[in-house]
């Protein structure tokens, strides 16, 4: 209760979450307090703020809860059960196109696991696992934190998508030097696909920041759209459009010498003990059965 209250700084949004009401959340928080004889909370009207007490106490609130979950863990394994829980951190594509398969092939395996997915921005994911909020998260560029090992799970390929109507929408190809004669479909400036797309038109002497530019968009389904409509053509992740592919609502186009891939990567907090559902979760990933419905996907 103090996690969820200090997270969403709002009894009442807490009691929601908890499906209690807000003076039952209140009265708890308050009866923690004089327990513990500090102030956990500074109450400026509707929205709480973590005292310096309370901040103090959240990584260790959050340990707590960790331990109590290891130790369910561990006394299921001795009954020969994988129980438990995995809190998942992902960037767009993998969190929305690649991870619902993996996770149903893996609860037919371990069917007493709970998965949550929350589907965020790199700089998220990094956050959630180096306060240990989240047990994993995968992410599409490695990360500088020498807290958070990365493992690669598998490739992920950048294509050049246009609509129907575009004048590249029945070339067999087109040159490097011809992608300035296009409007272009962008995803925002902290993607990572913004940042693929950039570095690697740079290694072509090409300058995205000179590109016309006709949208930046903060989602890879909001992008498909705009291209899809005939505004301008865009740079996506394979996985991402398969559909809109295989329905021909838009057509990828290739560029000669140029391609783009990037590495989907299994992120932990080294620091951080392994739950025992979580090295299943990891092992299964990077099994051979892991594999195989990764590439069912991406193919």
């Amino acid at each position: 209760m103090f996690l969820i209250a200090a997270e969403e700084e709002n009894f009442s949004v807490a009691a929601r979450k908890l499906h209690l009401s807000q003076p039952a959340v209140s009265f708890q928080i308050q009866s923690l307090e004089e327990h513990l004889k500090v102030q956990l909370f500074q109450r400026t009207g509707k929205r709480i703020v973590l005292t310096e007490a309370g901040r103090d106490l959240m990584p260790l609130a959050r340990e707590m809860i960790s331990l109590a979950a290891r130790i369910e863990e561990t006394m299921c394994m001795q009954q020969g059960i994988v129980k438990g829980q995995i809190q998942i951190a992902c960037s767009t594509s993998p969190g929305k196109y690649i991870l619902p398969h993996l996770i149903g092939a893996f609860r037919k395996k371990y069917p007493d696991v709970q998965v949550s997915v929350q589907v965020m921005s790199r700089e998220s994911v990094e956050e959630k696992l180096l306060t240990k909020q989240m047990h994993v998260g995968l992410m599409s560029l490695p990360s500088k934190h020498k807290e958070l090992d990365c493992v690669p799970i598998f490739d992920d390929e950048l294509i050049l998508i246009v609509g129907s109507t575009h004048a590249w929408a029945n070339r067999e190809a087109i040159l490097p030097q011809e992608l300035n004669d296009s409007d272009w479909i962008l995803r925002e400036g902290g993607a990572a696909t913004r940042q693929l797309v950039t570095t690697t038109l740079a290694e072509h002497s090409i300058a995205a920041n000179e590109m016309n530019v006709a949208m930046e968009l903060g989602s890879v389904e909001a992008v498909e759209q705009a291209v899809e409509a005939g505004h301008g053509a865009a740079f996506v992740s394979r996985v991402a459009v398969k559909r809109g592919l295989e329905i021909g609502r838009i057509k990828t186009i290739p560029v000669d010498g140029l391609t783009m891939r990037r590495q989907i990567l299994l992120a932990r907090n080294r620091t951080r003990t392994n739950t025992c559902a979580q090295v299943r979760f990891q092992e299964f990933i990077q099994s051979d059965e892991g594999q195989q419905v990764i590439s069912n996907i991406i193919k």
